[in-house]
């Protein structure tokens, strides 16, 4: 991939996420978010040296750390399953975690984050199909969680993140505003921020039907992996 099909990628993307925001009417700010995962690091570079993204997100620790380098022109997310001994590795590096999936790993993530004297902004993720094989709080208990988390003092809350089970985009759509019936409940009362939801198969219904604020796309950005072709 050259800089140029990168670049258009890019705004095309951007360009569904404003259509998106006007179909339902909506006026405020979606951020992009590049997934990364499996990037090389020529990718990364061009993304740094161009300035194309603000932020970069990143599933798993090891990428992170081997594509982390002081000084680069974006932020790092951390997007994936994130476990409880490797929180200690990109709590200096990552400004948000979207995928705060139990008590357990917040708690790490405070601990961690008090070393370093820092508050981090965290995402509690919603498990919207009820799927055994996805972590994350179902929605009818995420406020307990939130009562739980939010009485520690280097986590803060920030919002939701959620992952759609592979579904037709009728229940996809059913999914998403289920979804925004809880965030529309809980954003004020809490003073949340983030609505992180929608990738590339999905973005624009996550926008339209969920009120989603963060989008996270890397197919769409970055060409199709081998893994799969979803995020």
């Amino acid at each position: 991939m050259d800089i140029l099909e990168l670049t258009e990628n890019i705004n095309k993307v951007q360009s569904n996420i404003l259509a998106s925001c006007r179909r339902c009417g909506r006026t405020d700010n979606v951020l992009l978010v590049g997934a990364s995962k499996t990037m090389e690091q020529d990718i990364i570079d061009m993304v740094d040296c161009n300035k194309l993204l603000s932020v970069l997100g990143e599933n798993r620790v090891q990428e992170l750390l081997a594509k982390y380098k002081e000084g680069q022109s974006f932020e790092w997310h951390f997007i994936g399953k994130l476990q409880t001994n490797k929180v200690k590795y990109i709590v200096d590096k990552v400004t948000l975690i979207h995928s705060v999936d139990s008590l357990a790993l917040a708690k790490e993530i405070d601990k961690q984050s008090k070393k370093h004297d820092k508050v981090m902004p965290v995402l509690l993720q919603i498990n919207m199909g009820k799927e055994e094989s996805k972590s994350g709080f179902f929605i009818e208990e995420i406020e307990n969680a939130i009562l739980d988390i939010q009485s520690l003092d280097n986590v803060k809350i920030e919002g939701l993140m959620a992952v759609m089970p592979i579904c037709d985009k009728e229940n996809t759509i059913k999914l998403f505003e289920q979804l925004k019936a809880k965030w529309c409940e809980l954003k004020d009362k809490y003073n949340f921020k983030y609505l992180s939801a929608g990738m590339t198969n999905d973005y624009e219904l996550a926008i339209e039907f969920a009120d989603a604020n963060i989008v996270r796309i890397g197919t769409a950005i970055f060409g199709k992996r081998s893994y799969d072709g979803n995020i």
